[in-house]
């Protein structure tokens, strides 16, 4: 959550009235430095366990902190807007406590995916472009790696946030990226999705510091492929 007050209680009343809320499911919020009334209107909403982090991390950041502070045996994160709605998280819980997948990514672009209010287009199409541009740095093979519902196993979720370095909005890239070399099951699941307004996502600002991430992990995936110098070894002369 990162100012939300207007709209957190409606997501918390949503989670409460689904099939979400029952004694085996643990809901943390995690509030990354709001500057409104964020916290407190959650609080009066719903007595569940909030996480308040001292100043604004990122979104990476504050998701990295939520599952850390997990103890469920699986484990996702969600959009505070609910984009995809109780009924698609429960969907891509179900997905990971059936196996064979560790992490299960929701997909707004393969077949099945349902979007009944769409992006703004010049939002929709940055989106493309930098999905694009993943594709073609060799970050992703995946077309959606930005949809925010995300579902792992809990051994797979602590393995991949103990490593996230990228605290922005490109953690999701950084996540995927992990969880393939370190050879997890990965599976794409579409989902129905309603774009929200009054985003916290700033276009031109985020998108340069995504695309900046991005080329941070292209860099340091191609130091880690690098060969090392062979060393020469040579024999003391008599």
């Amino acid at each position: 959550m990162y100012r939300e007050a207007p709209r957190i209680a409606g997501t918390i009343h949503s989670l409460a009235a689904s099939s979400l809320s029952h004694p085996g499911t643990e809901i943390i919020l995690v509030d990354d430095g709001s500057d409104d009334d964020t916290v407190a209107v959650a609080r009066a909403a719903l007595a569940a366990s909030i996480l308040c982090l001292e100043r604004n991390l990122g979104k990476g950041g504050a998701v990295r902190a939520g599952v850390l502070a997990s103890t469920g045996r699986v484990v996702g994160f969600s959009d505070a807007d609910l984009s995809a709605g109780a009924t698609e998280i429960a969907k891509c819980f179900a997905a990971v406590e059936r196996g064979p997948a560790q992490v299960v990514c929701s997909s707004r672009a393969i077949a099945g995916s349902v979007l009944p209010v769409r992006q703004p287009r010049l939002r929709e199409l940055s989106g493309k472009t930098f999905n694009l541009v993943l594709r073609l740095l060799g970050l992703t093979r995946f077309r959606d790696t930005q949809c925010g519902l995300k579902v792992f196993t809990r051994e797979a979720a602590f393995r991949l946030f103990e490593q996230l370095s990228i605290t922005g909005f490109a953690f999701d890239v950084e996540l995927l990226l992990v969880a393939e070399r370190l050879g997890l099951r990965v599976e794409e699941v579409p989902v129905e999705w309603r774009h929200v307004e009054e985003s916290r996502v700033r276009p031109m600002r985020d998108g340069f510091a995504m695309l900046r991430d991005a080329l941070r992990l292209r860099f340091a995936r191609a130091h880690r492929r690098a060969p090392r110098p062979s060393g020469m070894r040579t024999r003391p002369s008599r």
